[in-house]
């Protein structure tokens, strides 16, 4: 399964103090002269490191909706680096159709799931247009009938970004994840383009997201994308604990506004493919955890540091 480089974000600003409001992708930038620091806040990959968020997923049988929040808080800033916590909290909530039944009983079995989220990260410069960030964390998912530890999970990123030029930056990196199907460590590559004074930019931080984005005017502008969504949790089922596991993506259209000068709202809607591994009681139900394509849509507040 691939996993999102879901703690990576971390060394972004409210760590290492790299971004300002006028930073924030997608917002508009006065023009000042081009430096490497200026490159490199301008050219790194998109990461929501403060925010609340709502999304819904129906594929005609099952509806998956997700509640999200993230808040950070620097510990350290210093010229060219930094170190901060960031704090997170996911709700997953399936409405599952009820099978087997009492007689009459139509009704649907619902599974509400809970992730709590701690990660320290933090940045710094190594050379004119290089620069390092790093991230530990750590996250409890699970949906809290019968604490365990089976349910911690341990995430943990490096990554170091080069500014190619006014214009271009890459980066290069793996992140670890506890929980992986598959493998443990994957490699991250990113590649951000946006020209100084252009309203385009593109950025892609595989295996996280692909998104190009276009600012309409000062206060509006719109994304097409698409990203990678992986979760794991336990829960009780039956007596017993239970892996529970989606996997997937979304493609989407994206239209944002800015509200004041650190907040924008964000409204996505697409399709997303996912892949679900529920209980054995649900399986059922559930096509064999096959992928199926669903409605996707999001609504967000995004909090500039």
């Amino acid at each position: 399964m691939l996993r999102p480089p879901v703690v990576v974000s971390i060394a972004l600003a409210i760590a290492a103090g790299e971004v300002s409001a006028d930073d924030a992708p997608g917002a508009p930038r006065p023009a000042e002269p081009a430096t490497a620091g200026t490159d490199t806040r301008k050219l790194s990959p998109r990461s929501d490191a403060v925010m609340a968020a709502y999304a819904v997923m129906y594929d005609g049988t099952l509806t998956t909706q997700d509640l999200r929040a993230k808040a950070g808080a620097p510990l350290v800033r210093r010229d060219g680096f930094g170190l901060g916590l960031l704090f997170g909290y996911g709700l997953t909530h399936w409405g599952l159709p009820m099978r087997g039944g009492s007689p009459g009983d139509d009704g649907d079995h619902d599974l509400a799931l809970h992730r709590f989220e701690v990660t320290l990260g933090g940045g710094g410069t190594l050379a004119p247009g290089r620069s390092v960030r790093a991230s530990i964390g750590t996250a409890y998912a699970s949906d809290l009938r019968d604490p365990t530890w089976s349910a911690l999970q341990v995430t943990s990123s490096a990554m170091v970004q080069w500014v190619l030029g006014p214009d271009d930056a890459i980066a290069v990196g793996a992140v670890y994840t506890s929980t992986a199907e598959f493998l443990p460590v994957l490699p991250m590559l990113a590649y951000v383009h946006q020209r100084d004074g252009s309203r385009f930019r593109l950025d892609i931080f595989i295996p996280r997201h692909v998104r190009a984005e276009y600012q309409l005017s000062p206060r509006l502008r719109g994304a097409l994308g698409i990203e990678v969504l992986g979760n794991t949790w336990i829960a009780q089922w039956q007596q017993s604990q239970q892996i529970v596991r989606r996997a997937g993506g979304t493609a989407f259209g994206e239209l944002g506004v800015g509200l004041t000068a650190r907040t924008r709202l964000e409204v996505r809607l697409g399709l997303s493919v996912m892949r679900h591994t529920l209980p054995a009681e649900l399986a059922d139900a559930m096509l064999e955890h096959s992928l199926r394509p669903a409605g996707f849509a999001q609504l967000a507040l995004l909090f500039a540091p």
